[in-house]
């Protein structure tokens, strides 16, 4: 069942007395749904269980006379119709000792729902009708019910009843039904008898047993228990929630569930509380069945190919001796020989389509191939090998990875993602390649970026590959040079704008949640920027999303500019920082700095002040003559004079920090350069587009166009450089120290939606990371090799976050975060091929 309130309270240990006996409320195990999949997260779900009643009343004595209903009086001895189940709608009408008025009936209501019962059998057999008896019927209760908004709401209880002799003015089926209205309307209650009915209460058939009925109750006591809990905590600490972008209906759901603060019993179901399938299934494989893989299958499919690896023993009982050389390998000599092989190419296209031909025969092996050397290998499965391969994407298309979904698809999304072979996803990385890059709209060649984000996920966060899903949005492209290539692999047409294309995203995000759960995280991946930031602010409050050019880039530029102020010993707001460029990166830089000059203790408009931006128009100032001012970049223009290039504003500005994220190659002079040497001590010079041909200096231009005296970062990898007898080692200022990191702490905590805080928080962790000789030789990050260490911190990090801000769903809290962290990362190392022998016939 969907609902997390919920399904925690439908185990009891009431409903196992007889072995066969079925439960007598709904549950995720006895419910049927009209619909299977996962609902969007303003579906109401419905569900009915049908439970046979009757079937465990033989041989019961019935202490009672009368006509054979149970039926509930009231103190003023007005009959109630058996349950009282309307107590349940929404939580208003909460199953507790107090008085509740509907329709001018009142009635004080105890857990059991009644004060008198009586009854009497009727239909008996085998015996007197006073003494023990069996019944001669067999009688079904359907309850249908439905789920709102996190809430249960009961809709009907209905029974039927077949016997071998029935009187004459025995009904065939009584229906309580509970209409659908909001908690604040009074609620009704209709008796609908069957064709056969009169009007003489004698002939009404038992509704629920009494152990039925206390059963039930006990059920919805626990669920208002829950509801009222988390309106009470909800309320507290979210004074102003209708305002708040955390107020969604998964967050209602899940906030504050602290379970064992609900009820003081041990013993209670309430604190027994089963994972849902945020999973968190351990790392060993567990959800695989080794039977269903032959040890044919075990070669050919990449998650189970050992290679050579395979032992004596695996080869013989699998059934593939013969198959396999003689020679077995550890995997230690298999990493080494993949290493030789790569190292004879010497292109490095030819190195990437080799690793992600090996990734296709190998999985495991792939990702310990990129562990064994981050440094040199993060290159060329990503930035800036990745480029070119976008580029050639369709000559060197061999392999369908990922998923391809295109714009005629619309209206059938969930069925495509449906086809999708892992039903496990956690993980999506999702482009339309419209801006690879710098390298602009390469429509379905763009795939290459989800691909490698992806891969980078394992390697370097342990997010295990089957719970990733790379995918591309096919819309169509604008660049004649692809349409006109008669290898292109995409839809050959110009892209899709406007309504259709936003129909076609939001399709595509409530599919995502429908079919992997609103726990999924939606990695948006190079989208141009007239639709990156208006999908983030569409979708950040209400879905697991995040934009990795907008927060990822601004996360760790921000952490390598608080590393650099370490060197400089200042604080940022000491600083003045202009920017080159005013696209995704840039912005979503500017306002990470923003929110990091608040939290030194700035107004918004101080913060401001210090935040410049030259764009391809010129300064970003209010009233530009030269137009070109989007919503996005008002936020940041400033009160003064119009000023055409970037040259002429270093110099009127004078700034100590200078950014560039044009994509334009080269566009840090070494006038500009020299200027920022001139104005300050110790400048501080990002130079972060990719590819490295797009990049605004290079790391020697930088030192040496400032005599050494610049802090440098970039966004694409640069040797180290010797000037004036010392040697500089400039840091990479590569999302990878990010994102995977945070994706890492977000599906650990299991959270549902991403404020930008985390990405702050990132960034400071990060800089927190940098060891003071890794400053002393010029780099502002961790070096590679400590890349998965500081994805597990970050992780820690954002965990320790979730779950004091009431965002982590995963219950309970964790006691050590980090050996948390780490139980659920992906094991490199190869599991046996064979399941555990045991032997336990010295026990018959």
């Amino acid at each position: 069942m969907q609902s997390k309130v919920l399904q925690p309270f439908f185990i009891s240990a009431r409903l196992l007395r007889c072995s066969h006996r079925s439960p007598v409320y709904p549950s995720a195990v006895n419910s049927f749904s009209p619909s299977h999949g996962q609902r969007t997260p303003n579906e109401q779900q419905f569900y009915k269980t049908t439970i046979p009643i009757n079937e465990q009343c033989q041989h019961q004595q019935c202490p009672y006379s009368g006509n054979g209903v149970i039926r509930s009086a009231t103190a003023d001895g007005k009959d109630l119709t058996a349950v009282a189940v309307q107590n349940a709608i929404h939580g208003s009408y909460d199953v507790t000792p107090h008085t509740t008025t509907q329709h001018g009936i009142s009635s004080t209501m105890s857990p059991l729902a009644t004060e008198t019962q009586q009854c009497v059998c009727t239909g008996m057999r085998n015996g007197p009708t006073n003494e023990n008896h069996t019944t001669a019927a067999t009688t079904t209760t359907t309850i249908e019910y439905e789920l709102a908004n996190g809430y249960a709401k009961l809709s009907k209880i209905s029974t039927s009843r077949v016997v071998a002799e029935q009187p004459s003015n025995v009904v065939a089926a009584t229906v309580v039904a509970v209409p659908k209205s909001e908690s604040s309307s009074p609620s009704r209650i209709q008796t609908e008898a069957g064709k056969e009915s009169t009007e003489t209460t004698n002939s009404k058939l038992p509704l629920l047993s009494q152990e039925d009925l206390d059963d039930l109750m006990r059920n919805v006591n626990a669920i208002n228990t829950v509801n009222r809990t988390l309106r009470q905590s909800f309320n507290q600490q979210q004074p102003n929630h209708h305002q708040t972008p955390l107020y969604n209906l998964q967050q209602r759901s899940n906030f504050h569930m602290n379970f064992s603060s609900m009820n003081g019993s041990s013993d209670s179901p309430m604190k027994k509380v089963p994972r849902d399938r945020l999973g968190l299934w351990g790392t060993g494989g567990e959800v695989d069945v080794p039977g269903n893989i032959s040890g044919l299958q075990r070669l050919q499919q990449k998650k189970y190919n050992k290679g050579l690896a395979f032992n004596l023993e695996e080869r013989q009982l699998l059934g593939i001796q013969g198959l396999l050389p003689a020679r077995i390998k550890t995997e230690e000599e298999q990493v080494e020989h993949s290493l030789l092989l790569l190292d004879r190419l010497e292109n490095d296209l030819d190195k990437y389509m080799y690793l992600n031909n090996l990734a296709e025969r190998n999985e495991r092996l792939f990702y310990k191939v990129l562990s064994s050397d981050v440094a040199k290998m993060m290159p060329l499965v990503y930035t800036p090998t990745v480029g070119l391969a976008c580029q050639k994407f369709s000559l060197i298309f061999q392999y369908p990875k990922g998923m391809y979904i295109t714009i005629n698809d619309k209206g059938h999304v969930y069925e495509v993602l449906r086809n999708w072979p892992e039903t496990d996803v956690r993980a999506i990385v999702v482009t339309d390649g419209e801006r690879i890059l710098g390298l602009g709209d390469l429509g379905a060649n763009g795939m290459g970026i989800p691909v490698g984000k992806l891969s980078l996920y394992t390697a370097l966060a342990g997010i295990k590959p089957n719970q990733c899903l790379p995918i591309t949005l096919d819309v169509g492209t604008n660049t004649e040079s692809i349409l006109a290539d008669p290898l292109y692999i995409g839809l050959r047409q110009k892209r899709v704008t406007g309504r259709d294309y936003d129909e076609f995203i939001d399709e595509f995000m409530h599919a995502v949640v429908r079919r992997f759960g609103q726990n999924c995280l939606i990695q948006f991946e190079d989208f141009a920027n007239a639709n990156a930031f208006r999908l983030l602010e569409k979708y950040r409050n209400d879905f697991c999303t995040f934009n990795d050019d907008i927060q990822g880039t601004a996360s760790v530029a921000v952490g390598g500019l608080l590393a650099s102020l370490k060197i400089k010993n200042t604080q940022l707001r000491e600083n003045k920082i202009l920017f080159f460029g005013a696209g995704e990166a840039a912005l979503g830089i500017a306002n990470l700095c923003l929110m990091a000059l608040m939290k030194e203790g700035l107004s918004e408009a101080e913060a401001k002040e210090r935040i410049w931006m030259v764009d391809s128009k010129g300064l970003i100032v209010k009233n530009r003559p030269a137009g070109g001012l989007t919503e996005h970049k008002l936020h940041f223009a400033q009160d003064h004079a119009p000023i055409n290039t970037l040259p002429e504003a270093v110099e009127a500005l004078q700034p100590s920090v200078l950014i560039g994220a044009a994509a334009i190659g080269g566009a840090f002079t070494k006038e500009i350069l020299q200027r920022m040497a001139e104005f300050n001590e110790m400048p501080i010079i990002f130079a972060l587009s990719n590819p490295t041909s797009k990049a605004e200096c290079t790391a020697e231009e930088a030192y040496k166009y400032t005599n050494g005296k610049c802090i440098f970062a970039s966004g694409s990898p640069f040797d180290p450089v010797e000037y004036n007898g010392k040697t500089f080692y400039p840091g990479q200022g590569n999302n990878s120290y990010i994102f995977p990191g945070v994706a890492l702490g977000v599906l650990c905590a299991g959270m549902l939606t991403i404020p930008e805080e985390v990405f702050l928080m990132s960034a400071e962790r990060l800089a927190d990371l940098c060891e003071p000789e890794d400053l002393e030789r010029g780099s502002l990050y961790p070096p590679l090799k400590r890349i998965t260490e500081c994805s597990v911190e970050i992780a820690a990090y954002i965990m320790e976050y979730a779950y004091k801000n009431g965002l982590a769903t995963v219950r309970p809290e964790p006691e050590d975060k980090r050996e948390f962290i780490k139980s659920q990362m992906y094991n490199l190392q190869y599991s046996s091929s064979l399941p555990e022998v045991y032997c336990w016939d010295h026990k018959l």
